[in-house]
C-alpha cells in the first residue's frame, strides 16, 4: 500500500506548478539544442567563414581583389614544404587567390626531393629557403621567402616579436610585377647627412613592393631619366640652390616628390623654395600636444586626425596608428597657381600648438606659439586633373622626420611604415596596391579623454553592474511564489 501512495504522490506531483514549469523550461532547452545542432549541420554543408578579426587577415582587400580580377593569363603558384609541414596561414590565404580566380594554380613542391626544380628561380645562386612560395605569370617570377611573409621587431633579449602579416601584400605586388614585368626606379637624395633607408630597414620593404631603389647626389648630376620618383628623408641640412634648380626642373617635367622633414633643420629656405612654387611651406618649430588622445604618452609623439585622401584612406579603413614625433608645421601659400591643387593628409587637435621657440620649456602655451590644428602631411597635384599625355606633378610632405625611426630602440610602428609606402605608391599612381598593406598586430595603449574616461567607468562600475543586480531582483520576485 505504501508503495501505491507513493506513485499516486508522484503521479499527482506532475500537476504542480513547480513541475510543469520545469517542464517547459526542459522542452524548450531541448529544442533549442536540437535547433542548434541542425543549424550546426546545415552550416557544416555549406563552410561559409565570416572574418571577424580587427585587421582582416583571413580576408582579401578590395585592392586585391580587383589585381586578382585583372589576371587573365595563368599565375602558377609553388609552395616549398616537406608533406605535412605546410604553413596553413600561407595556405589559407592562397586558397582565397584560388578561389577568386581560375587562372590560379597551386602546387605544393618538396625542396629536398625536386632540387633541380629550383635552380631556374634562384637567380642569386644563394639557395632559396624551405617554406618559400614562388609565384610565377607571363611576364616573370617572384620568390617569397618565409621571413617576407610577416613584420617583425627586435626585442630588449636579441629575439624578435612578429608585429604584422604580410602575405596578402607580399602575394599582391608578386601578381602585380608578373603581371607587368615593371620595375619602377626610385632615387633616394643623399649628401645632406641623411639616415639611409637600408638603414632603418626599409631597403628590402620598398624593393618588396617592386621598386628598385637607388642613391643619388643631385650636387654632382642630374636626375636620370629613368627616375619615377626621389625620396627626401629628413636632411640635417638644407639642399644647395643646384640642387633645388635641379628638383625643380625634374617636378617640371611631371616628377614625382616624396620630403620627409625634420625639426633639427632651422633653415630649410632652398626646400621651401621648392615647395613654395606648389603652395607649400615647412613650418619650423614642434607640435605640443595636450590632448592626451591624440598622443603615445608624451605631448611630443603626435598621433594625428587624418583627413581622407587616398594616402590615408587605407590607414583609416583599418585603423591604423600612426605616431609622429617631434612634427613641424605644414601651410599653404596664400599666392599659388591656379592648376596646383591641396590636400591635407594630418592635422593634430585644436588643444595642440606649433612651438616656434624651441628654448622656452614651458608646457603651456606662449604668446609665440601657433595655436593648431596644425597640418602635418599633405599631398599637391599639378594639375589636379589631366587629359591623355599631360604631366602631372605629385609631392607628398610629411613634418616629421621621425617617420622611420623606430619609436624606441626595437620597435617600429607598423602605420608609420604604411604611411610612407602609401605616399610613395600614391606618387607613382598605383591605385590598385595602395591599399595592400600588413595586417598589423601591432596596437598602441587604449586612449580615452576626460569625458570617455567618465563614460566608460560609469558604464562598467555602475550601470551593467546594476543591471544586473535588477535583473537577478526581479527574477527572484518572480520566482519565490513558485
Amino acid at each position: 500500500m505504501k508503495e501505491i501512495k507513493g506513485i499516486k504522490h508522484i503521479k499527482e506531483s506532475f500537476g504542480t506548478k513547480q513541475v510543469r514549469y520545469g517542464g517547459y523550461a526542459a522542452l524548450i532547452t531541448l529544442a533549442v539544442i536540437a535547433g542548434l545542432i541542425l543549424l550546426n549541420l546545415i552550416i557544416g554543408q555549406f563552410s561559409p567563414q565570416v572574418d571577424m578579426t580587427a585587421n582582416r587577415l583571413f580576408s582579401l582587400s578590395e585592392q586585391s581583389l580587383q589585381v586578382v580580377d585583372q589576371i587573365k593569363a595563368p599565375v602558377n603558384i609553388y609552395g616549398l614544404w616537406q608533406p605535412g609541414q605546410e604553413n596553413t596561414e600561407v595556405t589559407e590565404v592562397i586558397d582565397l587567390y584560388l578561389a577568386r580566380n581560375g587562372n590560379f594554380h597551386f602546387q605544393t613542391i618538396d625542396p629536398d626531393k625536386n632540387p633541380g626544380f629550383l635552380v631556374k628561380y634562384d637567380k642569386d645562386k644563394k639557395g632559396i629557403s624551405r617554406g618559400s612560395v614562388i609565384v610565377e605569370g607571363a611576364k616573370g617570377f617572384r620568390v617569397i621567402g618565409p621571413s617576407d611573409m610577416y613584420d617583425y621587431t627586435a626585442t630588449q633579449s636579441g629575439g624578435y616579436n612578429r608585429t604584422g602579416v604580410a602575405i596578402e601584400r607580399r602575394f599582391t605586388s608578386a601578381l602585380l610585377f608578373v603581371g607587368t614585368g615593371e620595375t619602377p626606379v626610385v632615387y633616394e637624395i643623399s649628401g645632406h647627412d641623411e639616415v639611409p633607408l637600408a638603414n632603418l630597414a626599409m631597403q628590402d620593404t620598398v624593393e618588396r613592393e617592386n621598386y628598385s631603389l637607388k642613391s643619388l647626389n643631385l650636387i654632382t648630376s642630374d636626375v636620370p631619366n629613368d627616375a619615377s620618383a626621389l625620396i627626401l628623408n629628413a636632411p640635417k641640412s638644407d639642399i644647395s640652390r643646384a640642387e633645388a634648380d635641379r628638383i625643380l626642373k625634374y617636378l617640371d617635367g611631371g616628377g614625382r616628390l616624396l620630403v620627409l622633414a625634420d625639426y633639427r633643420v632651422r633653415d630649410l629656405s632652398m626646400l621651401n623654395e621648392v615647395l613654395a612654387s606648389y603652395g607649400v611651406r615647412l613650418d619650423y618649430g614642434i607640435i605640443i600636444e595636450n590632448d592626451s588622445s591624440y598622443t603615445a604618452g608624451q605631448i611630443f609623439m603626435e598621433v594625428p586626425d587624418f583627413i581622407e585622401h587616398d594616402i590615408t584612406k587605407p590607414l583609416t579603413e583599418k585603423d591604423s596608428p600612426v605616431v609622429l614625433p617631434y612634427s613641424m608645421g605644414i601651410s599653404e601659400l596664400s599666392t599659388k597657381r591656379r592648376t596646383v591643387k591641396l590636400y591635407p593628409l594630418m592635422v593634430s587637435s585644436r588643444n595642440s600648438w606649433l612651438r616656434t621657440d624651441l628654448n622656452e620649456g614651458s608646457v603651456v602655451r606662449i604668446a609665440s606659439d601657433i595655436p593648431g590644428p596644425v597640418t602635418i602631411g599633405m599631398a599637391v597635384m599639378d594639375p589636379e586633373y589631366i587629359q591623355g599625355s599631360e604631366k602631372q606633378v605629385r609631392i607628398a610632405v610629411i613634418a616629421s622626420g621621425s617617420l622611420l625611426e623606430p619609436i624606441n630602440v626595437f620597435q617600429q610602428i607598423p602605420g608609420n611604415l604604411d604611411l610612407f609606402m602609401n605616399s610613395l605608391t600614391w606618387l607613382e599612381d598605383r591605385p590598385e596596391a595602395l591599399s595592400v598593406r600588413s595586417k598589423s598586430l601591432f596596437l598602441l595603449p587604449l586612449r580615452l579623454n576626460g569625458l570617455q574616461m567618465i563614460i566608460f567607468g560609469g558604464i562598467f562600475i555602475l550601470i551593467i553592474p546594476l543591471g544586473f543586480f535588477v535583473s537577478g531582483l526581479v527574477t527572484w520576485l518572480k520566482r519565490r511564489h513558485l
